[in-house]
């Protein structure tokens, strides 16, 4: 009798990996900085940035099982950054290991919405990348996110804000300061990057 074999992870699932692995060298060195250093993101320290992205991590994992339950939060926890990145790196290897043991299934339902499994896996590895990208320049570093991976996230950022739907989530565009997909992918998201150099 022919098995069947385990079904294979789909294009997306490789990009949200990338991103994953990408961001988690970005936050090792918040392990040890002030939690009430000023982000990229307005209005947003650090401490909130981490607590952001651990957040959008527990959603991003219960989206892997096909349903992603809208609440109104958790309580304020610790703000202490160390704390803070265990906690992220944590949530990231959960959310890894449950998309790769169901690589494939039918459209997530967020609220009344249902959407694409693969489209929800590339906004997931987006919203990674960018805050991992955050992270590092909050932090005084220029490092930039990979180019193949920046070249995937490009499209997937300008499906997900396009200019007309600008708001609190997303400043003004700015000028990127070179043709990279990268420093074109921050700049499409209000951040600008330092040259490459």
């Amino acid at each position: 009798m022919a098995t069947s074999s385990p079904p294979r992870p789909s294009p997306a699932l490789a990009v949200l990996d990338a991103a994953v692995v990408w961001t988690h060298d970005c936050l090792q060195a918040a392990r040890t900085a002030d939690g009430a250093m000023p982000t990229p993101c307005a209005g947003w320290d650090l401490a909130d940035l981490l607590t952001h992205m651990e957040d959008s991590l527990a959603a991003l994992a219960e989206a892997a099982l096909g349903r992603v339950a809208l609440d109104a939060g958790r309580p304020p926890g610790s703000r202490d950054p160390a704390v803070l990145v265990e906690r992220v790196v944590r949530r990231a290897c959960e959310m890894r290991a449950r998309w790769q043991a169901l690589p494939s299934g039918g459209p997530v339902e967020i609220d009344v919405l249902a959407l694409d499994r693969d489209t929800l896996a590339l906004v997931g590895a987006l919203e990674v990348t960018v805050h991992g990208w955050d992270v590092a320049a909050t932090l005084g570093s220029s490092r930039r996110p990979p180019e193949d991976l920046a070249a995937r996230l490009l499209p997937v950022a300008r499906h997900v804000v396009p200019e007309g739907e600008r708001g609190t989530r997303f400043g003004p565009a700015v000028t990127p300061p070179d043709a990279s997909a990268s420093a074109r992918l921050l700049a499409h998201l209000g951040r600008s990057a330092a040259p490459a150099g």
